[in-house]
């Protein structure tokens, strides 16, 4: 465990040091703009003087065409880097003098006679800005030249000059100091904090009895508060931590004895099957074997009334016979582990649908799938749910000469969804909340027979891998079941 006081120390010496800098770099950044715009104004009233004292002191070497003497000065006045150029021409544009030899004699474009100075921007020969002034040369009324200064406003040599220097060292020598401060300041607020990790640092649910150092309880300032609140909650938790390790005895004595019980109905629950199983099914062989040999040795002296209540007799062994194995099947739903896989329920369906067909081969029933319909599940189960779907479906259409079962799935906010529809009777959806109950049935038992239980097998089956199973209908348009297989299913038999 790292102690808070130090990750606390750090974060707030960087915070304010981050902060100190940003607002130093935007004090230093604000502070040598501002000179550089000043430099730039001096550089921009040293020009106009520089074409003035030009003008003034070239009046005698051009009213003397001494043309020696003017480059002299027009070249002493060129003595940076950063000037583009310094000429004079005459009115007619004709330059007598420039500081590049080679434009000597060439004529730029006219001025004419400037009654007073004058600044303009301009551009030199590879386009880039330059600022000019320029200053007329007068004798009298005679007006003998123009002087032309210009220098590279971008090229101004603030930044390499003295004043900047100073100024970034005294801006880096405040930041220094600012920062050394802080840190001083910080380091000497949180040491009380340390002092107080330190102790918590070692705290755990066994030693919850830490007693926190006296000088720390005592304090009169946020620290000592601090201090003090996190005692009473240590002593409050050690409370808590108690009664909670009592409650868990407690838990865990009662699941135990809910466990034993269980698995007690468990046990008797599996001796019930194991008593329907075989000794239910005796009586009901017996009925349905009587009533077989009712009829083949003695039926001639029967009426007709009489083998018709034989026959009756048959038939409800033989759906007492099959009610029994429905409820052992759904009884074994709940307790046997998920075998989960990857499969393809399009071969299951197809081999029910054979199955029913073989049951029926004068039916004339259309089954529409598609190429592949991938789920994961107990392959086992599944095949049950969809055998109990497509008997439901097989059985409701039987009234249908041109009767069509379809499976499918689609997918909704990531979540498929299986269905099965039918064009068989239908029901009314008042009485949807019946479907998935035992033995709650919506036609009667002489119209579609049946136990009742295949729909709550299916639910129970549904549930096990964590989906969930709804039906609409209309009643003789047929029905359509929907159900999900859930994200993940249990492994797990029910205790």
């Amino acid at each position: 465990m790292s102690l808070v006081p130090r990750s606390l120390f750090a974060r707030l010496a960087w915070s304010l040091a981050v902060v100190l800098t940003l607002a130093m770099l935007g004090m230093g950044y604000l502070l040598l703009d501002e000179s550089r715009e000043r430099f730039e104004q001096e550089r921009h009233r040293l020009a106009v003087a520089s074409a003035r004292v030009l003008a003034e002191a070239g009046v005698d070497a051009l009213a003397a065409r001494d043309y020696e003497l003017l480059d002299r000065w027009v070249h002493s006045v060129m003595p940076t880097d950063d000037m583009a150029w310094v000429y004079l021409d005459r009115a007619n544009g004709q330059i007598l003098s420039h500081t590049d030899l080679d434009q000597v004699g060439r004529y730029e474009k006219a001025l004419g006679a400037l009654p007073r100075p004058l600044t303009r921007q301009r551009r030199d020969a590879k386009g880039e800005p330059v600022f000019e002034a320029v200053h007329p040369v007068w004798l009298g009324e005679r007006h003998l030249a123009n002087a032309h200064v210009a220098y590279y406003p971008g090229r101004v040599a603030f930044f390499s000059s003295l004043a900047f220097d100073k100024l970034v060292g005294v801006l880096a020598v405040a930041l220094l100091f600012m920062l050394l401060a802080t840190l001083l300041i910080v380091r000497r607020h949180l040491h009380p904090l340390g002092r107080l990790a330190e102790q918590v640092e070692h705290l755990s649910l066994d030693a919850l009895n830490l007693k926190l150092a006296p000088a720390l309880l005592q304090r009169n300032d946020e620290v000592g508060a601090l201090a003090r609140a996190f005692d009473a909650l240590a002593r409050r938790i050690t409370r808590l931590v108690s009664e909670l390790r009592d409650e868990e005895q407690r838990l865990q004595a009662t699941v135990a004895e809910r466990t034993r019980a269980l698995q007690h109905s468990n046990r008797e629950l599996e001796s019930f099957c194991h008593s329907v199983s075989h000794d239910l099914r005796a009586p009901l062989r017996a009925m349905d074997g009587f009533s077989q040999a009712l009829l083949e040795d003695h039926g001639e002296k029967l009426d007709e009334e009489g083998r018709q209540y034989l026959h009756r007799i048959r038939a409800a062994a033989d759906r007492m016979g099959q009610l029994i194995d429905d409820l052992l099947r759904l009884s074994r739903i709940s307790r046997q582990a998920l075998q989960v896989e990857p499969l393809d329920l399009v071969p299951l369906a197809r081999r029910i649908f054979d199955e029913l067909q073989a049951g029926e081969p004068e039916r004339q029933v259309t089954l529409r799938l598609p190429e592949s319909l991938p789920a994961t599940g107990d392959a086992r189960l599944l095949r049950i749910a969809l055998e109990n779907l497509l008997a439901n479906a097989w059985k409701y259409t039987s009234r249908r000469e041109a009767a069509e079962i379809a499976l499918g799935a689609e997918t909704e906010a990531g979540e498929t969804i299986y269905w099965i529809r039918d064009n068989g009777e239908g029901f009314d959806m008042a009485y949807a909340d019946k479907l998935f109950h035992v033995f709650q049935r919506l036609h009667h038992q002489d119209e579609f027979p049946g136990t009742g239980i295949g729909l709550a097998t299916v639910s129970r089956i549904v549930q096990r891998h964590g989906g969930r199973i709804w039906a609409d209908a209309e009643p003789g348009l047929g029905a359509i079941f929907f159900f999900t297989l859930g994200r993940s299913a249990s492994t797990s038999p029910l205790p």
